[in-house]
């Protein structure tokens, strides 16, 4: 029977489409770089390899001289400046490595900066999220503009005016309503006391006089059968019900029309009903339940799933840097030079590039 009302109930109600928010699509789940960043990332890939195969060469060619000796202090120099590079390299990829290895504590190396801080950061986390993000003010007002409560009363009253005219609906209720008379008919003690209701109400409304008075002589004169007749009566009682409920007929207008004048008081119980839910989620303990349940490997693969390109960036950046390090130890004045030469001409360059696309954008 319940899998037969389950089936009525999702037949004429329809409350899912009542949820179907029109919301934004969400963005990709991991944007691409800008097309200069991937050129600067794809080129800085190969740059610990290269910096690999200059150490290796000159290594080499200490040990085997097959280059030209009169280049040697170049030699020196690229060597130098391969080495302050992957020591660049190698400081940043450790750093990196440091935030997450080791998972588990261990006796000299400690543990990882965020496996160590979990808790930290799932309380940092949840309450950033909770108040700023995903609060109740939030999840409510998306709900109120959304119509949530509208539509829900609009989807109930129609299921509700489609499953009263459902035959199948009103047989199972007669039928439902049937077996429940006959198992409470059928029980003595129930039996007993609606016979003795039927019995005082027909004495209460037998009128007086020769047919009353032939009535009250049958009862005292053929108690027996009177009872017996009294009996059969009660157990007739769900037939005559279930008859009775087949020739009940509501109209379909006459249903509409009450649903309909009870819109207001529905809408008004399910925005209450909506407030009270979200009020009540807890939005903070679910968030901080969630994070700090992920164990060592999930958290770092949710940090890294969201920040990989860029953490590889910053790791292969470090040898850049760490080559440009080494220009400063062996010449500081040309460094500094350099160096002041190159951001400056990148900051022009960065600040013509801005206004002009700025000035697009106003045309």
């Amino acid at each position: 029977m319940w899998e037969r009302l389950e089936a009525l109930l999702r037949r004429h109600y329809d409350l899912e489409t009542a949820f179907v928010l029109d919301l934004p699509s969400p963005p990709p789940t991991r944007p691409p770089l800008r097309r200069r960043y991937r050129i600067m990332a794809q080129l800085l890939k190969y740059a610990p390899y290269v910096l690999t195969i200059l150490i290796g060469f000159y290594l080499l060619y200490r040990w085997i001289p097959f280059l030209p000796k009169a280049y040697e202090s170049w030699y020196e120099r690229i060597y130098i400046l391969s080495v302050t590079g992957m020591i660049g390299y190698v400081t940043n990829w450790l750093a990196i490595k440091m935030l997450f290895r080791p998972r588990h504590p261990r006796p000299i190396w400690g543990q990882g900066l965020v496996p160590a801080n979990k808790l930290r950061i799932a309380e940092q986390f949840a309450s950033a999220i909770s108040k700023h993000i995903l609060n109740e003010e939030t999840l409510y007002r998306v709900l109120h503009e959304a119509g949530v409560a509208q539509r829900l009363a609009q989807a109930i009253l129609q299921g509700t005016s489609g499953l009263l005219n459902d035959s199948e609906f009103q047989h199972m209720v007669r039928s439902t309503i049937k077996a429940l008379l006959i198992q409470y008919v059928r029980d003595p003690y129930h039996q007993k006391q609606l016979i003795r209701v039927i019995d005082a109400k027909l004495l209460q409304v037998v009128p007086a006089g020769i047919a009353g008075g032939l009535f009250r002589s049958y009862r005292q004169l053929n108690e027996k059968g009177y009872y017996e007749v009294l009996q059969r009566t009660v157990l007739s009682i769900p037939d005559a019900v279930e008859e009775a409920l087949k020739n009940l007929n509501i109209p379909e207008e006459e249903i509409r029309r009450f649903v309909l004048s009870h819109t207001e008081q529905l809408e008004t119980l399910l925005t209450e009903i909506i407030r009270s839910v979200v009020s009540r989620l807890q939005l903070y303990n679910i968030i901080y339940a969630q994070i700090s349940a992920f164990d060592e490997t999930q958290l770092e693969n949710l940090f890294l799933t969201t920040t990989n390109e860029h953490l590889q960036f910053i790791q292969n950046l470090g040898a850049v840097l760490g080559v440009l390090s080494g220009v400063f130890i062996m010449n500081p004045l040309l460094a500094v030079v350099g160096a002041t030469v190159t951001i400056g001409a990148l900051w022009v360059i960065d600040e013509v590039w801005y206004r002009l696309r700025r000035e697009r954008r106003v045309e």
